[in-house]
């Protein structure tokens, strides 16, 4: 029995279903690394990849700062990917709801992660190591990060149903181009 029959075999998903996966739910990431590699400033790369949620160049600091000019950011480079995909002033509209979305449920979670970071170099200053205070900070940040994700990917479908599926492979070719013919990730 070859691993394809094996993990159908077993109650798995057939390579079927990982193809439309990758057709789908990788097109979008695709057209989200796209983004990313056509503007390093894009929240994709520089913040939730890069350099972390809420560090000094990431998304977290600039929605932080100024939450319109995020906005203006992310929705600009999601738009300019949309016009090499010939998307519709109707779809431009959809992914500019989605994007402004994202940057106002992204907001109180950057805040919490510069909570977390304020009270972590806060215990590490202490003169004594608290072991289980640590655990509990990286417990959060980890339920924090969990969350960003949750929202993220959410974020994700929403811009992929706004793309018919052609644009969406349109999305996926230029996401290659750009990492030098590797799969984007």
């Amino acid at each position: 029995m070859d691993d394809t029959n094996q993990g159908e075999a077993r109650g798995g998903k057939g390579p079927g279903h990982r193809r439309r996966f990758w057709l789908v739910g990788g097109g979008v990431v695709a057209f989200l690394a796209a983004l990313a590699a056509l503007s390093p400033q894009v929240w994709a790369h520089r913040a939730l990849l890069g350099h972390g949620f809420g560090g000094h160049h990431g998304l977290g600091a600039r929605i932080l700062e100024d939450p319109a000019a995020a906005k203006e950011h992310v929705g600009t480079a999601v738009e300019w990917a949309l016009r090499g995909v010939n998307a519709t002033d109707e779809q431009k509209g959809k992914a500019r709801q989605v994007t402004d979305r994202l940057i106002d449920q992204l907001g109180p979670l950057a805040e919490k992660h510069r909570e977390h970071h304020v009270a972590l170099v806060g215990e590490l200053a202490k003169p004594q190591i608290d072991r289980q205070a640590l655990e509990q900070l990286r417990r959060q940040e980890i339920a924090l990060a969990d969350e960003a994700s949750k929202v993220l990917v959410s974020s994700i479908a929403d811009l992929g149903e706004a793309l018919t599926p052609e644009q969406r492979a349109e999305i996926v070719a230029l996401a290659r181009r750009l990492h030098g013919g590797e799969p984007a990730h």
